[in-house]
């Protein structure tokens, strides 16, 4: 009879913890997954986040520019700077941030794969001492290396651009698209306190 019994409670236990397992397990599938923001095309995965938030926090602050600049009578090559000159470097270097970000964001959602570096609308020097036109970095790179998106010093007329594949870019460089990129980190890229006076268009 007390063997019975003991069986008899547990199968009930048994029982019983079954159940709360059976419930569990729907608890856990009711409940929504998060989905990264990683897409992939291809074989790159591609992170679609803006470049916003990661380039503003990298490029240096307004009061840091303007600090920089109140003491600058001259650029890289000696030519003054006026005063009105200073605030205009400064409008087109907000102007070329937001230019750049809208080109990616506007890229994302075409599914852009690859970008290049195109000086508008004039020549960047300092730029090209580090590379030409029609230089290239893929998506993923941006993402992990905002130091990429331009404007990469103050002065600097250097655009990225979302490359569909229709844009003959064999005219820009002696090879056709370039990579960026040579390894898994960045090349050396100008300082942004490498000022030089756009010169009129």
């Amino acid at each position: 009879m007390a063997i019975a019994l003991i069986s008899l409670i547990l199968i009930i236990i048994l029982v019983l913890i079954a159940v709360k397992i059976g419930l569990n397990r729907d608890r856990l599938t009711d409940e929504p997954v998060e989905r990264p923001t990683i897409h992939t095309s291809g074989i790159y995965s591609i992170v679609r986040e803006s470049p916003r938030r990661n380039i503003l926090a990298y490029k240096p602050p307004k009061e840091d520019i303007l600090q920089y600049l109140d003491g600058l009578n001259v650029d890289m090559k000696g030519s003054p700077l006026s005063a009105s000159e200073k605030s205009g470097i400064i409008e087109r270097w907000y102007k070329s941030i937001e230019e750049n970000i809208t080109a990616i964001e506007k890229g994302d959602g075409e599914g852009i794969e690859f970008y290049y570096y195109e000086f508008l609308p004039v020549d960047c020097p300092v730029c090209m001492r580090h590379f030409s036109r029609g230089t290239f970095v893929t998506r993923e790179e941006i993402y992990y290396y905002p130091s990429v998106i331009p404007p990469l010093h103050l002065g600097c007329t250097c655009k990225i651009l979302p490359h569909h594949g229709k844009e003959n870019l064999r005219e820009t460089t002696e090879l056709g698209m370039l990579p960026l990129f040579r390894s898994k980190v960045p090349p050396p890229l100008p300082n942004w306190k490498s000022i030089i006076k756009p010169e009129p268009v």
